[in-house]
């Protein structure tokens, strides 16, 4: 991720982003964390649901299982995650051609604290 965004980001301004994260155990919150932080960086709006974009993905001792059939709550945050996200493409879609268009990017300021 570090190198795709460090050579891509530029490109990825202003383009919906959502992290989504299958887990067992702990974890997630920071996973989704670290991931959205990626997004931000970059302008990127970052699409949400109604809690954490996490399911249990009932990996067990090598074996999968159909846990995330079982997981009611993460499949209805999924769904309502892609619901949002195609909300949001209508929206920006629909503004564009309205002539709504982004602003062109500020010029970067890197900060050294060194002095």
């Amino acid at each position: 991720m570090d190198r795709f965004f460090w050579m891509y980001g530029k490109k990825l301004r202003g383009k919906p982003a959502a992290s989504i994260c299958s887990l067992r155990r702990g974890g997630a919150s920071a996973t989704v964390d670290q991931l959205n932080k990626y997004f931000a960086m970059y302008e990127m709006p970052i699409v949400t649901s109604i809690y954490w974009n996490m399911v249990h993905n009932g990996l067990c001792n090598g074996m999968i299982t159909d846990a995330i059939e079982q997981d009611a709550e993460g499949l209805q945050t999924m769904r309502i995650l892609g619901k949002n996200m195609a909300w949001l493409l209508k929206c920006i879609e629909v503004g564009k051609k309205q002539g709504i268009v982004q602003d062109a990017p500020e010029e970067r300021y890197w900060t050294n604290f060194i002095r």
